[in-house]
């Protein structure tokens, strides 16, 4: 279905705050929905023994979701002037819900995937009975803990992630450890950009000769993951100097991009050109952050902490013969210690997965 929409009166008021103009367009995306996308797009109430546990995230149908009680009670009008008085909303499997699962005192739970930062709550109001809301509740700091997310095991780095928590970063920092992304986030990607982006963009990536401008790593063999950057975040602004060709993993660690999705296969592929290109030969801490998935930085920080050696990025465990038998995120190969994505056996290697070191430090 076609929906056609008329932005004329839009246009005349955006003329009257700026004679500048760019003809932008909102492109069609091609992704594809269930209806428990649709139903998690807008918050789902489930039983807490049906959401899984995946390395410490929260999985629902195999996809990542957060956990928040809708009902506040009497604690509605709190919430909405002051969203820091309101219940916190769980990422993790954290000591919160562990606490709560051990006592049954699980109250309703509504877990989504909408990466907005906001929530509908519900509850009694002093101004007229029973009320809804969208807050901007907070994330919960036992989650932060639990996750090691972003050094979050340091309380003074807590208390900074805490404040300037984004969703977009936390589903993109995890994206490769599901195979769906959320429904908001994908009818989102494609808003705002000019009528002529995928020529702009496709000279300009031709131009650069498909080199990864941050990594150096070349797709020309892999186009679908070489991407063209707006280095200021406004989509429609094409000129040269605010074009930068990255590669998917680049982008989405850059200002303003911080809500890509990208998968586990994706990132294997470009850790492996990464390898091959001699971008990973150097192997200190400052590469392993750099060029490790952001699902397993967690795991790094503690390891880190506990003073191992720096790891190898994207490590190929090979058998008596030479063929491989497992690609992981980082390795030990010394100690046959490694990091992985994804549940991995290899005969003689112990290998964790994400999250199995932030659950047990």
């Amino acid at each position: 279905m076609r929906i056609k929409v008329d932005f004329s009166e839009l246009k005349h008021l955006a003329q009257q705050i700026s004679t500048a103009s760019a003809d932008f367009t909102l492109k069609s995306s091609d992704s594809e929905f269930r209806p428990i996308d649709k139903e998690l797009d807008e918050g789902l109430e489930v039983d807490i023994d049906a959401v899984e546990i995946e390395g410490g995230l929260l999985s629902y149908h195999g996809r990542q979701v957060l956990l928040y009680i809708k009902d506040h009670g009497n604690n509605f009008d709190a919430a909405v002037a002051d969203p820091q008085k309101g219940r916190r909303f769980h990422v993790a499997h954290c000591s919160t819900l562990e606490d709560m699962r051990q006592k049954n005192r699980f109250q309703r739970f509504v877990a989504t995937n909408r990466v907005t930062g906001l929530f509908e709550i519900e509850g009694t109001s002093g101004w007229g009975g029973s009320q809804k809301a969208d807050v901007a509740l907070k994330v919960c700091m036992n989650c932060l803990s639990k996750l090691n997310y972003m050094g979050s095991s340091d309380y003074q780095k807590k208390r900074k992630v805490f404040q300037e928590f984004s969703l977009q970063k936390f589903f993109s920092d995890y994206s490769s450890c599901f195979l769906y992304m959320p429904k908001s986030w994908a009818e989102s990607t494609n808003i705002g950009y000019t009528s002529d982006w995928e020529e702009t963009s496709k000279a300009t990536r031709k131009k650069a000769g498909y080199i990864c401008s941050e990594c150096g790593i070349d797709l020309s063999n892999h186009p679908r993951l070489c991407h063209v950057h707006h280095r200021n975040g406004v989509k429609y602004d094409n000129s040269p100097e605010n074009l930068q060709v990255l590669c998917a993993d680049c982008h989405r660690r850059q200002p303003y991009h911080e809500g890509m999705f990208v998968r586990h296969t994706e990132m294997q592929i470009i850790t492996h050109l990464r390898r091959q290109s001699g971008k990973l030969d150097k192997t200190d801490w400052s590469v392993a952050f750099e060029r490790a998935d952001p699902a397993v930085h967690g795991d790094l920080d503690h390891l880190q902490r506990k003073g191992y050696p720096p790891p190898v990025i994207g490590y190929k465990i090979q058998g008596e013969h030479g063929d491989v038998l497992a690609e992981i995120e980082a390795a030990w190969p010394e100690k046959r210690l490694g990091l992985t994505i994804g549940e991995i056996t290899a005969p003689g290697w112990r290998l964790w997965r994400v999250g199995d070191i932030c659950a047990n430090p």
